[in-house]
């Protein structure tokens, strides 16, 4: 399709967009938005929620989205899907025959961080035909990236999560350092908020702990109460997040989420300038330097996470240490970098 080396590249990008509101529609929604304000590319947008879990009405969702992708992949250099892990053996089989159909150039960015070697032999089986069929497989931590390649996947390449990283102001830090702990994400037990809670009742005086997020999993407001250093201060509108995180000094997420990946929230905190506590669990240790961006502790123990807080608290030293550390490093993760990477991604596999 590219008969020129100056012509717009035009790209078919297939994802989810909100409502509802999350990580993997944030992040999609952000990269289109990216797209679309470059004046080198022509962007064609398909959104691919409302599949899974809808019975006969999500059954009529996916053939009409089908048939979108077949109209489109006959006029796109590249044809692109971003998708979970959860709905990949879905939407990659016939999204990856359909581009194959029509001799269009595939990319399939996988969100999160569960391993798909991890599923039953039929979803796996499922998902590894698609991905073999791709000409590049984009997967968010560097972990997946290794078991992908050691699985025979060489078209497997790392695209993290990122954010808008906005210049930060002075340096120069309060007299009296880290004093406000922040929580802000989904408030539920495989976020560590247990072990928070736990942790937070052994603060010293003077330190806070500020829990931001929506209720209805399996914690409730009532858990909050009694707490001398907790307070829960409701959801946050994703206009409202980088705001909310500078007005606290470090964020807090003890997460044993079995599907974490690079959480998003991490990256906000980056943006936001904050060091970051968080536990070694699954891929979090390549997004959080230890004693560089933050600390990390073992995951289920509150103990261990309120020496790691009370550390931070006491040491004014070590808080801008890791202050510092966060402004050098915060710069890979911006999505600007990622949205030029994902371009010269698809300019690569279309052969440009």
């Amino acid at each position: 399709m590219l008969t020129d080396g100056n012509k717009e590249l035009s790209i078919l990008v297939a994802g989810p967009t909100p409502p509802p509101l999350g990580g993997t529609t944030v992040l999609f929604e952000r990269l289109v938005h990216g797209l679309d304000a470059r004046d080198d590319l022509s962007v064609r947008t398909l959104d691919t929620g409302g599949v899974r879990h809808k019975g006969l009405a999500g059954v009529s969702r996916l053939l009409r989205l089908l048939s979108a992708v077949d109209r489109e992949a006959r006029t796109q250099d590249v044809v692109t899907l971003h998708v979970s892990t959860s709905g990949l053996h879905v939407l990659g089989p016939p999204v990856a025959w359909l581009a194959r159909r029509r001799s269009t150039p595939l990319i399939i960015r996988k969100f999160g961080g569960t391993d798909f070697l991890e599923y039953s032999s039929l979803r796996r089986g499922l998902i590894m035909w698609a991905l073999r069929r791709a000409d590049l497989y984009l997967a968010e931590t560097k972990e997946l990236v290794r078991v992908a390649r050691d699985a025979g996947f060489s078209n497997a390449d790392w695209y993290p999560n990122s954010r808008p990283m906005p210049e930060l102001p002075d340096a120069s830090l309060r007299e009296e350092g880290c004093r406000r702990f922040v929580f802000l994400g989904q408030i539920h037990s495989g976020k560590g908020i247990r072990e928070l809670l736990d942790a937070s009742d052994g603060l010293p005086a003077g330190a806070t702990v500020s829990i931001f997020g929506t209720l209805g999993f399996d914690v409730a407001e009532s858990d909050f109460a009694g707490r001398r250093r907790v307070s829960y201060r409701g959801p946050v509108s994703p206009k409202d997040v980088h705001r909310v995180l500078s007005e606290h000094d470090a964020l807090v997420l003890p997460s044993h989420h079995h599907g974490e990946g690079y959480p998003g929230v991490i990256l906000e905190a980056y943006a936001a300038g904050l060091p970051v506590i968080s536990t070694r669990w699954r891929a979090i240790p390549e997004l959080v330097e230890e004693d560089v961006t933050g600390l990390l502790v073992p995951p289920y123990e509150a103990e261990t996470l309120r020496l790691a807080m009370v550390a931070l608290f006491e040491s004014v030293e070590l808080y801008a240490r890791l202050r510092e550390g966060v402004r050098a490093r915060r710069d890979q993760y911006s999505d600007v970098v990622w949205q030029d990477r994902f371009v010269d991604y698809c300019r690569r596999v279309a052969g440009e």
